[in-house]
């Protein structure tokens, strides 16, 4: 064998390519092409995140539709005269917003709880509105209690205002509107806003509606305690897609937290009576 015979194959490719002016190395035959694997992977990519921007504007897009839906809803009496009346109070969250349908938001359920354990009709009278502040339900909303003379009232109000705090004006307000309500109405506590200075915020401002509550003797429902033992995983199973207003789900945990407190209501233990006008 030759000296040619005996130099291995890869010498001699090499030889041929430096013959023609060609720089080459044997690890070229396997060398990766990462530009090209870039593009393989990326338009993917891009593709799935446009994909998934649409569908939670999609989603948006619903339930931002769904406030008008259930302002027209509530803009009229729901179920028979001569049973109980039930008379809510607050903001978007009374209104049903984030629920697949007015009736599934935790007025509705309430409203069926009532019917339930009494055994006798229920007429929901919805004067919240999407938005509301304490000063909008106390100037706004409070004013035509006193013509409907009802059984039960509900009122959850605070958490617009924590999204913009001002500790002073909530106590101010606060204060006032828990002296206008009817003895007997159910207030509920702030939510809670899982994290960061919102959520300090929401604990004091709970914490005030609390006070001001007890020292009128009104029954406080523990909408903060409730939606903080749900966790942090709730944000995924129990709100709408704008991270905000309870979904159906989240809204039974709002029922759950209202019923502590609507259940022991004289109208409803002892299927009638009503709610005593303020002194």
């Amino acid at each position: 064998m030759t000296a040619l015979q005996r130099r291995p194959r890869t010498a001699l490719a090499a030889g041929a390519v430096a013959r023609v002016g060609v720089s080459w190395s044997p690890d070229q035959r396997t060398a990766p092409r990462p530009a090209r694997v870039r593009r393989r992977t990326t338009g993917p990519a891009v593709l799935v995140a446009v994909v998934l921007v649409v569908a939670y504007g999609a989603q948006l897009g619903r339930l931002y539709a769904g406030v008008g839906r259930d302002r027209d809803y509530w803009s009229v009496p729901h179920g028979p005269k001569g049973g109980l009346l039930y008379v809510a109070l607050g903001d978007s969250a009374a209104q049903g917003v984030g629920a697949g349908s007015p009736d599934r938001g935790y007025v509705g359920l309430l409203a069926d709880r009532l019917r339930t354990s009494t055994g006798r009709p229920v007429r929901v009278v919805n004067l919240s509105v999407s938005g509301a502040r304490v000063r909008d339900v106390l100037r706004d909303q409070v004013p035509a209690l006193q013509a409907l003379h009802p059984d039960v009232v509900t009122v959850d109000v605070g958490g617009n205002d924590v999204r913009a705090y001002d500790a002073v004006r909530f106590d101010r307000d606060t204060t006032a509107l828990v002296a206008a309500l009817p003895a007997g109405t159910v207030v509920a506590d702030v939510p809670w806003f899982m994290h960061g200075h919102w959520e300090r915020d929401a604990r004091e401002a709970a914490g005030v509606v609390r006070a001001r509550a007890a020292a009128r003797h009104l029954p406080v429902a523990p909408l903060h305690a409730a939606l903080r033992r749900q966790g942090w995983s709730a944000m995924l199973t129990q709100f709408a897609p704008d991270l905000f207003h309870p979904d159906d789900r989240g809204h039974q945990v709002w029922a759950d937290a209202f019923w502590e407190q609507v259940r022991l209501l004289p109208p409803v233990v002892d299927g009638g009576g009503g709610v005593v006008p303020p002194r």
